[in-house]
C-alpha cells in the first residue's frame, strides 16, 4: 500500500473506532450516518433489524455427541462462512444474495471469523482493513458467484463496515467469538457438491440446526474456498 494510501486508511480506522464508540451511545444504533460511502453510490432500500452484533438467544439443545471423523480441508475452510450465514439468519433475515442488508451483514461475520486468514490484512487499533480483492474473495465463498459484483453499503451497517474509495479497501472492527459449527453429516448432491447438515454451537449447546448446500466456486484454484455457498436454510 503507498503511504498516502497507508494514511488515509489509518484515519479511516480512526474515523471507524469513533463511529463505532459513538454508535454505542446514542438512543438508536441504526440511526447512525456513515462517515464513508462505498462506490458507485447506489441507493440500497434496506429495513434496519436488530443489532447486527446482538447474540441470537433461541432456546440451545444438547450439542450432538459425534460428528463426521473429519473435514477436507476444503470444508474446513468453508466453516467461519457457514457460521456467517447462520449468524445472520439467527439475527431474524433470511438467505438472499440481492439483498444489500444480509449481504453485507453475512460478510462482517466472516470477516469476523476468517479476516485475519489472509496475508494481506491489517490491523489498526481494533478494527481490521481488508483490500477490495479480499473483501471479493469472501464474497466469492459466501455466496455463489457474489464476487462479481460488490453492492452499495448500506447506511444501517455504517458502524460495522466503512469503505475507503483512496485505499480502495473496508474497514471492520474487530469482534466475534463464542460460536462453534458441529457438522453431523456430509452428503453428495449427485454432482459432486457437498451437502451439510450442521448445528450452531455455543457452550457446548446447539442453538440451532441447518442444511448447507455448496458448489464449486468460479474462483477455485486461486482463493481460499474452493466451495461457494449455494444455500442454507435452518431446519
Amino acid at each position: 500500500m503507498r503511504k498516502p494510501q497507508r494514511a488515509a486508511a489509518i484515519l479511516l480506522c480512526a474515523a471507524l473506532l469513533l463511529s463505532t464508540a459513538a454508535c454505542s451511545n446514542a438512543p438508536n444504533r441504526g440511526a447512525a450516518s456513515p462517515t464513508v460511502t462505498a462506490e458507485p453510490t447506489l441507493t440500497a432500500e434496506a429495513t434496519p433489524t436488530a443489532s447486527p452484533t446482538a447474540a441470537p438467544t433461541p432456546e440451545p439443545t444438547a450439542a450432538p455427541e459425534s460428528e463426521p471423523e473429519s473435514l477436507s480441508a476444503e470444508l474446513e475452510a468453508m466453516l467461519p462462512l457457514i457460521q456467517a450465514h447462520m449468524l445472520a439468519q439467527l439475527n431474524g433475515m433470511a438467505f438472499d444474495a440481492s439483498d444489500p442488508l444480509y449481504f453485507w451483514q453475512t460478510v462482517c461475520f466472516a470477516v469476523d471469523g476468517c479476516g485475519l486468514d489472509f496475508y494481506s490484512a491489517e490491523t489498526v487499533g481494533n478494527a481490521l482493513l481488508l483490500s477490495r480483492g479480499v473483501i471479493e474473495e469472501i464474497a466469492s465463498g459466501l455466496f455463489e458467484n457474489g464476487g462479481d459484483a460488490l453492492p452499495a453499503i448500506p447506511e444501517v451497517l455504517s458502524g460495522e463496515l466503512q469503505y475507503d474509495a483512496e485505499a480502495d479497501a473496508y474497514a471492520h472492527p474487530l469482534g466475534g467469538g463464542g460460536y462453534g459449527i458441529a457438522v453431523r453429516e456430509v452428503l453428495d448432491d449427485g454432482d459432486g457438491n457437498p451437502i451439510l447438515t450442521a448445528d450452531l454451537t455455543a457452550g457446548g449447546t446447539t442453538v440451532a440446526a441447518f442444511r448447507v448446500e455448496l458448489t464449486e466456486n468460479t474462483r477455485a484454484g486461486n482463493s481460499l474456498f474452493t466451495y461457494s455457498i449455494r444455500a442454507i436454510t435452518q431446519m
